[in-house]
């Protein structure tokens, strides 16, 4: 019997798709990162820096403003133990590995996620 249940429309073609437990937790930290901090009405504590992190020079402190982003929103989500965080910055991008714990049932789950700046070319 799951724990946690709730549905999701991301990367389903027809109708809702029921999300239970590690499969919904590892969707709302995903909408939480991919959610830019302020973006959500009501909300403007919810969501994430690191899209707008890739259109700053990519120095150390700026790493260490993704690591305290990552670290903070899974933190904040009592179903996931943060076991590592990888870091790595590219010249219009930050990709981050995380790999967590899955508090209910002790399962070990890697997150990537990948953010990129979109430039003038991409766009013609």
């Amino acid at each position: 019997m799951a724990i946690f249940k709730g549905y999701s429309t991301v990367d389903v073609r027809f109708g809702n798709v029921v999300l239970e437990d590690i499969a919904l937790a590892k969707r709302d930290l995903l909408n939480h990162f991919y959610t830019r901090k302020g973006e959500r009405l009501g909300q403007p504590e919810f969501g994430s820096i690191l899209p707008d992190l890739v259109f700053e020079p990519l120095d150390d402190l700026v790493i260490d403003l993704v690591e305290d982003d990552v670290r903070d929103i899974i933190d904040n989500d009592p179903r996931w133990i943060l076991n590592n965080l990888d870091v790595r910055v590219g010249t219009h991008s930050i990709t981050c590995v995380v790999n967590l714990t899955y508090r209910d049932t002790a399962t070990v789950d890697e997150l990537y996620l990948e953010f990129t700046a979109e430039t003038e070319e991409e766009n013609l």
